[in-house]
């Protein structure tokens, strides 16, 4: 949480930290900022410091919504001012006006960097100013960094956010199931009023524009798998597939909302009726989807979980990704993982080696067991999103129904 950051910081021997880059596709400036769309803003921290925002004057107005210290960047770090000085040299002109920044807000000793910028650029500013400044040593991270730990836990306002981002994913697949149910059949092909079949397209189409209804963004990469490729677990679906009854369909989906935050849903559906052998397998995963979610719990190992679906799912005779390694068929990925401002962040429900987090309050993770049969033609996955809470309830942020076989007229 942000509550934490003082205490990361100083158990990483960090005096300080900036946070560069625009806010479109950055992460921990709008974990920070609570999403405000900035352009080229840098946010300022000491140890026991405030967040101070160094915003551009034309978004004077955003910057004031964040709650943060604001300085304007037009109006005390003129950019053209720096250019001016230093000849239309832009790399100097940055370093200089980073230097400046260094200087006036008093940060001295270990200054680590985060945000996203392109890494070419990134290298040679961040080169070029440890040169000039002397005070001070400039410090990245790799892997669980600062910001990643303090994410991981998400406050009250995060996870109100979050569950009101489930409610709406949810009423969008509702949307998205009535939609396949308003259409004829035709012999085993759901059709359109011209007799044409219904493809995964046009229901990634349909998707698409009401999701933007609910204010809801779909970045192109929601799976709505039939077949086979339901049976590859990231396959997308090929658009011109046309939709077919009894062939298991996995819908993944994992829009994020305006503020960044994103939500994560799976449901596997037939369409009219499902084989036996896909609803066999249906079975077995809402079985072990369910005791995975009896079993979450604040002070359990995340690994615990993964090692109970593992363990059911061998004891069925399925491979998994323990006794066949890269294997492609049954169980082949972990149970779960963190959801927030980055779809997949901490903790993960894995045996991987170092996972020793806990479950804790704050925590919100995706439950995702699934088996996977490409060459059968079947692939099968339930997913929800569930926050785990300070009293030590386990609150669902998913909410849709769980029935594999989706009636059609």
């Amino acid at each position: 949480m942000k509550q934490d950051l003082d205490r990361l910081m100083e158990e990483r021997n960090l005096d300080a930290f900036l946070v560069l880059g625009d806010s479109a596709g950055n992460p921990v400036m709008n974990y920070l900022t609570r999403g405000a769309h900035l352009e080229r803003a840098l946010i300022v921290k000491r140890r026991n410091g405030p967040l101070t925002l160094i915003h551009g004057g034309m978004e004077r107005d955003t910057a004031a919504q964040t709650g943060l210290r604001l300085i304007d960047r037009d109006a005390v770090y003129n950019p053209m001012r720096y250019l001016q000085e230093h000849g239309g040299d832009e790399l100097a002109a940055q370093v200089a006006y980073f230097t400046d920044v260094i200087r006036d807000e008093g940060l001295q000793g270990r200054l680590g960097v985060y945000g996203m910028f392109d890494a070419g650029a990134a290298m040679t500013l961040l080169n070029a100013l440890q040169a000039q400044v002397s005070n001070v040593e400039l410090v990245g991270e790799f892997g669980r960094s600062l910001f990643s730990l303090a994410r991981e836990t998400k406050d009250a306002d995060e996870i109100a956010e979050m569950a009101e981002a489930g409610r709406l994913t949810s009423l969008l697949v509702g949307d998205v199931q009535e939609f396949i149910r308003s259409h004829a059949v035709r012999g085993e092909v759901v059709v359109k009023t011209d007799g044409e079949p219904l493809t995964v397209g046009d229901v990634k189409a349909f998707l698409r524009v009401r999701a933007l209804h609910y204010g809801l963004f779909e970045q192109g990469d929601t799976i709505f798998a039939q077949g086979r490729e339901a049976g590859v677990p990231h396959n997308r679906g090929t658009e011109s597939t046309a939709l077919r009854l009894g062939q298991s369909i996995i819908f993944d989906i994992f829009p994020r909302t305006g503020s960044g935050y994103y939500h994560d849903m799976t449901r596997t559906w037939c369409l009219g009726y499902a084989t036996d052998e896909v609803y066999a397998a249906y079975e077995q995963v809402k079985e072990i989807f369910d005791r995975a979610m009896a079993a979450v719990k604040i002070g359990l190992p995340c690994r615990e979980l993964q090692a109970m679906t593992l363990d059911y799912f061998e004891a069925k005779g399925h491979p998994t990704a323990r006794t066949h390694p890269g294997g492609h068929d049954g169980y082949v990925h972990s149970l779960g993982h963190g959801v927030g401002l980055d779809i997949h962040e901490e903790p993960r429900l894995s045996i991987a080696p170092g996972n020793n987090t806990l479950l804790a309050a704050g925590h919100v993770v995706s439950v995702e067991p699934g088996l996977y049969y490409p060459e059968r033609g079947f692939g099968v996955r339930i997913e929800d999103t569930i926050a785990l809470q300070p009293d030590g309830s386990v609150r669902n942020l998913t909410r849709f129904p769980y029935d594999l076989v989706v009636p059609m007229g």
